[in-house]
């Protein structure tokens, strides 16, 4: 599966190096954007809401074809199939910054709304927030 994220799983960042980092089952593809804009608000960590429509939202895509590490990922985000509450995984239009449009997971946040909207859409570049 394809895997957009965000926030803390971007490589480099703190849930990257601790569930991914140097692992095997997934591969990077590539840094993409996706198609759609949504919300982005950061409260130490960022959130992505549907609505209201802010931003396209920027990230990176995985090809992740290891279930248990589906798993973890899922835990860590609290997903759970069939429940919309806080994370939910779902399938979303993204482009890779190579053009190349394709389909990718994303967890949405389906809680209140919190923290500061990231108006970039970049939550690596938060504090830039213009």
């Amino acid at each position: 599966m394809h895997l957009f994220v965000y926030g803390t799983l971007r490589r480099v960042q703190s849930n990257y190096q601790r569930l991914l980092d140097g692992k095997e089952g997934f591969e990077f593809v590539g840094s993409a954007t996706t198609a759609n804009k949504y919300t982005m608000s950061s409260s130490g960590i960022p959130f992505v809401h549907k609505e209201p429509e802010t931003s396209t939202i920027k990230g990176e895509v995985f090809m992740v074809w290891d279930n248990k590490l589906v798993k973890s990922l899922d835990a860590l985000e609290g997903h759970r199939d069939g429940e919309r509450h806080g994370y939910h995984r779902e399938l979303t239009p993204v482009r890779l910054d190579n053009g190349m449009n394709m389909l990718s997971w994303l967890y949405f946040y389906y809680g209140i709304h919190h923290g500061t909207v990231v108006q970039s859409g970049d939550w690596l570049n938060r504090n830039n927030n213009k």
